[in-house]
Parts: C-alpha cells; structure tokens; sequence
C-alpha cells in the first residue's frame, strides 16, 4: 500500500467501505416513508454493476437485492458498526463493515465470479476458500504475481494469466499476504476469514523516477524488506492467543478516526481495552516491520493510512522480533490486568 514516502497509493476495493446515514429512523423500521441510511453499488472488475447480488445485515432481519444499475439500499438498518454480507448465484461472497450513521455517500464494493475449477472442491468438513484477483491501476490483470502467505500454513502462489489466486481450506481467523511483482510496489493485505471470500488487490506500477535503491524497497525486493517480512512470518506463527492482528477492512469504518480511537472499535481493539487503556501513550510503535518509533501514542496515526495492525500486549509476542527493532527505543513497561504481565505493549503498524 502507500510508502511513508507518499510514493505511491494503493486500493483495495474488494471491501472499500462507507455509510451515510441521511436522518434519524426508528430501529428495525422498514416503510417508503424512512429515508435509506446505508447505500452503495456493487460491481464486477472494471465497474460492471451486478444486478441480483443479495445485501444483508449481519445478525439481523434487514436484506434487499441489486438493482439493474448494481445499486442498492436499506431503510432504517441500527446505528453502529455493522457487517454487510454480499451474496449471489456464481459469485463468491463478499463482506463490508459500515458505520451508521457514516459521512461518506455510499459503499462501494466488487464481486468476483466464482471460478470453475471451485465447482470441484469435495467438502467433507467446512473449509474456507479465499479466492482473489491482482489488477493494476486500470482494472487490468497482473498476471505472474506472487501471492506469500505468512499465516496458517505458509504458501506462495503465482496469478494465472488471468490474474487469479485461490487458496482452499484457509483457516479461520487472520489470512496475511503480501503482493509481489516486479515493476510494481509491493503490498500487504490482511482479511478475516470464516466463510469463502472473493477480493481484489490493486497494485500500482513503480514510480520510475525512483533511484534503483528506493524502487527495490518499493517493491518488496530490498533485504531490508525481505528481512523484515520473513520476521513478521516468524512473529505471527509464534504469536500469544491474546495477540491481534486488525485489517484495514476492520479499520474502514473508522477512517475518518486517529488510529488508537478507531482501534477501540473493532473487534480485536475491543478485546484488549484494558491493556490499551492501561499502556495509554507509552505504546512501543515498529513501523512497517523494521522501522523503530518508539513509546508514544497510537492517535499520532489516522485510521485511513493504515493497511493492517498487530497488536502484541505484554508478554504476548514470543519471538522476540520486534523487541529486537526496538531494542534502542526505550520501550516503557506497562502490566496487562489478571495475568499480571509486565512488560512493553508492542504495535506493528504496516502503513498504505
């Protein structure tokens, strides 16, 4: 995603998420007279609305489906943060979390069609399926990509000519991968995974007024990146249960937010209240996986420029890796609650 440079930007649309909420409704209400709270659109790859995907709230009652133009809204959906599933026939499913009421005027999300060779999958058990595709800045595939998968099982995968990956039986939880081809930067998504998922990654030709040193940084191929993300494999492999990593799609919501209050919102953020709370601004920072700030406060970041989060309460990243950054930083202790651990409260932050 985008360098600290500001090198370059990055989108990953397949859950690039907004709500707006217009006026106040009567929770659970659903008649012509309310004015919708959450809209958008869905489409394909290249902006081809898709008509007939099936919208609805997670957990409770309210659905509608797509219109001719891919458009779509709901009446009166409950304020807060809340997980839109997309579904239709041939196409994988899709997920959003929006924020009612939100600022921006509507969702935007893209379906992937389900590809053939998924009709073969035997389930003997619940499997989860993460089938995505690699474009460029045009909606153009990016064929040859490399695909590193650093959580679960590690594996690593090349975009067909078509730009395609899948990846079968993904367990459930956070699915980590970086993005690789030569000639364009290099980025890092995160998803949550409990069900098959479709989703689009955008990667961005390199800047070619960069040096050669600053175009290998860019694109993953510096030791010093390779370096750092081969300790980030270590590091999530190894990693306490009490250990999170947060997406950028569980950041979306909150965008519009400094970094450490939106982490508050999400589900992960929310399980570690208290030792956030606790660590207040004497969170250690490693940016990027390699790049030292030190003890200071998550708010000195905003949500919306930040691609994925781990978050290592004392005691809970045994691998040392990160301690080892910041071994100069003067990292200040700080104790989680029943365990009695002491110790700094690690933050990676990968940045767009």
């Amino acid at each position: 995603m985008t360098q600290t440079t500001g090198a370059r930007r990055f989108r990953f649309t397949a859950l690039v998420v907004a709500a707006l909420a217009l006026r106040a409704s009567t929770a659970g209400a659903q008649d012509t007279t309310i004015t919708p709270n959450i809209v958008g659109k869905v489409t394909a790859v290249g902006g081809i609305p898709v008509a007939g995907i099936e919208v609805f709230l997670e957990g409770t009652k309210f659905t509608t489906r797509t219109d001719t133009r891919g458009a779509f809204a709901i009446l009166g959906a409950p304020k807060g943060v809340q997980d839109l599933v997309f579904r239709g026939i041939g196409y994988l499913p899709a997920r959003a979390s929006v924020r009612v009421p939100e600022r921006s005027l509507n969702i935007s999300v893209t379906m992937l069609p389900a590809p053939s060779m998924l009709d073969t999958v035997k389930v003997r058990a619940r499997i989860n399926v993460l089938s995505g595709v690699v474009v460029d800045e045009h909606d153009k595939p990016v064929p040859g990509a490399t695909i590193d998968v650093i959580t679960g099982d590690k594996r690593t995968l090349t975009t067909g000519d078509d730009g395609w990956f899948i990846l079968t039986a993904v367990r459930d939880g956070s699915v980590v991968f970086r993005t690789m081809k030569e000639g364009y930067y290099a980025t890092t998504t995160a998803v949550q995974m409990h069900e098959w998922r479709g989703i689009v990654v955008h990667i961005e030709m390199l800047d070619p007024k960069l040096s050669a040193t600053r175009r290998a940084e860019a694109a993953g191929e510096a030791n010093t990146v390779l370096a750092a993300w081969h300790d980030a494999t270590l590091r999530m492999s190894m990693r306490a249960p009490r250990a999170v990593v947060i997406s950028e799609e569980e950041l979306a919501p909150f965008s519009d937010m400094a970094l450490g209050e939106a982490l508050k919102w999400t589900k992960g953020g929310a399980s570690l209240a208290f030792d956030l709370q606790n660590a207040s601004n004497q969170i250690c920072v490693l940016q990027d996986g390699r790049r030292a700030v030190g003890s200071t406060t998550l708010n000195s970041w905003r949500a919306a420029d930040v691609e994925m989060v781990e978050l290592y309460p004392p005691g809970s990243e045994p691998s040392g890796t990160v301690a080892r950054y910041l071994r100069a930083a003067g990292c200040r202790a700080s104790s989680t609650g029943g365990l009695r651990t002491r110790g700094p409260f690690y933050a990676v932050l990968w940045m767009k």
